[in-house]
């Protein structure tokens, strides 16, 4: 059976019925983007005011109709509860006040993949950004997992004991309302995804601690959703999925995500996605404050590197790290999937030799595990000055620093509320007040946005920013790139900004 599994019939069943078939891609970690072309799109302090761009093939109209076409909204605090045009909205008061999202391909099909959801039978909301290579196999799938493994671990004892007992009578009652994502895997997987969650659900009832811990729920359900994607490969190799399973395992994501509750923030990131936190200063008109929740992990973290070097013998020190690559291959030094980095050798002969060949072993591979899924965890307690949080792939954090977007971010929503009716913060108001509100309306109106999303709104800037201002024809001139070369100038970009509501946070106890 050597290679069989090149030779599949090219009419594969979907991983999910959305989902493109799709060979692994030989470079795991993603096609470098050299300086030189980088630049185009970088924020450094160089004249672009004569870019030099052909002529626009795109006017303003198709522009927008393609930055707005992956656009998604949650709408919360607004009185009402249900589906609207915008998104899903749901009453009561909360920390989160709207969520907007948005992505752009580089790849095709993208490798990228956004996830919100409300958990069902605890109060905190999830979010994921999720950023594939070697195909969108692994990120596809890691996201419409994933936050199933974290709201089952949030479970108490009683309301756990409670779902277990319902699926294994076979009533799959959900534990998270998903947000935007109607798609939904093929009947074969679904069935081997649904019993590896029950089996986690069932080792978590029997190994259930008291004790509480944010952190270690994001680790474990990271670290088990992980396994349970190579032990699938493992224990099906005579079923006929077999295919898509090992696409999953072979390619891989990074992640970054977020749980909410209330006024708790955590943010679990493994790889090279990011958060931002977009503070308002205390300063009025100061502006604008970055506060990075999320450290990469690849070869510009020190820490990381030492890390990887030393869970190796020293004599393999040359390979570890090599050409800024983990085994000279893979650029995140964490992620979901990529077994060939983690299953030990026997395994490796087991499933890659024997059905892709022995040339897709990785060379130097001695002593796996070289790569982990283990994320960063870390915490914020939300306070009022704390407007927005900001998670974006890496395609974003390539066009823009942190500073950039929350500034932008910051600016967009000055501009929204200039679009809004004058609201007076009381009766009782003098004209020198009325005329300072007016004078700050008046400013807004120069910030005016194009877009109604916030995402977008980043996204039209990332690509079209220069010096000068937003540029129309480098703008244009991104979003028509041959798909052969668009890759050597930009990645997917995936967003979500999350505004919080400030009156909540104003009044919610400091001991909650």
């Amino acid at each position: 059976m050597a290679k069989a599994f090149t030779s599949f019939s090219q009419n594969v069943r979907y991983l999910t019925r959305s989902l493109e078939p799709r060979l692994l891609a030989a470079d795991l970690g993603g096609q470098p983007r050299s300086k030189v072309t980088t630049c185009l799109f970088s924020t450094g302090r160089v004249d672009r005011t004569n870019t030099g761009y052909p002529r626009p093939r795109l006017s303003p109209q198709e522009v927008s109709a393609i930055l707005r076409q992956n656009e998604g909204m949650v709408q919360l605090n607004s009185g009402g509860t249900g589906w609207t045009e915008q998104g899903y909205t749901s009453s009561g008061s909360y920390s989160i006040d709207s969520v907007d999202s948005n992505q752009l391909a580089s790849n095709s099909p993208i490798e990228d993949k956004l996830a919100s959801a409300k958990c069902l039978h605890t109060t905190g909301y999830l979010f994921g950004v999720f950023d594939g290579h070697g195909g969108p196999e692994c990120s596809q799938v890691v996201a419409k997992r994933l936050f199933d493994y974290v709201a089952a671990a949030l479970l108490p004892r009683k309301e756990l004991r409670r779902v277990v007992s319902e699926w294994e009578a076979g009533n799959r009652i959900p534990v998270i309302q998903v947000y935007n994502d109607p798609s939904q895997f093929v009947t074969e997987l679904q069935e081997i995804y649904q019993d590896s969650f029950l089996r986690y659900c069932i080792s978590l009832l029997s190994a259930f601690d008291e004790d509480f811990s944010m952190e270690e729920v994001l680790i474990q359900a990271f670290v088990q959703l992980d396994n349970d994607m190579g032990r699938e490969v493992v224990e099906n190799q005579q079923s006929a999925v077999l295919e898509p399973l090992l696409r999953v395992a072979l390619s891989g994501s990074v992640a970054c995500v977020a749980h909410i509750d209330g006024p708790h923030l955590h943010i679990a990131n493994t790889g090279d996605c990011g958060a931002v936190l977009g503070m308002q200063s205390q300063t009025a008109g100061s502006g604008w404050r970055a506060l990075r929740l999320t450290r990469d992990h690849n070869w510009e973290n020190p820490d990381e590197i030492e890390r990887v070097l030393s869970e190796h013998p020293d004599s393999e020190s040359e390979h570890v790290i090599a050409d800024q690559r983990l085994l000279g291959v893979l650029m995140p030094f964490r992620a979901f999937g990529d077994f060939r980095f983690k299953w030990d050798l026997v395994t490796q002969a087991e499933i890659i030799q024997r059905y892709l060949g022995p040339e897709h072993l990785i060379r130097h591979c001695i002593t796996p595990p070289y790569l982990t899924v283990t994320p960063e965890v870390t915490y914020h307690r939300l306070r009022p000055r704390d407007r927005f949080l900001l998670m974006g792939s890496d395609g974003l954090w390539e066009c823009m620093s942190p500073l950039d977007t929350v500034t932008l971010v910051g600016e967009y929503m000055s501009g929204r509320q200039t679009l809004q009716p004058v609201r007076f913060p009381r009766q009782a108001i003098t004209l020198r007040e009325v005329a300072s509100i007016l004078e700050q309306r008046q400013k807004g109106l120069n910030l005016k946005p194009v877009d109604t999303n916030a995402s977008t709104h980043l996204i039209r800037h990332a690509l079209g920013g220069s010096d000068a201002g937003l540029d129309h024809a480098r703008l244009s001139h991104s979003l028509t790139l041959p798909p052969e070369v668009r890759r050597f100038f930009r990645d997917d970009i995936s967003i979500h900004v999350i505004f919080f509501d400030p009156n909540f946070l104003r009044v919610c106890p400091v001991e909650i």
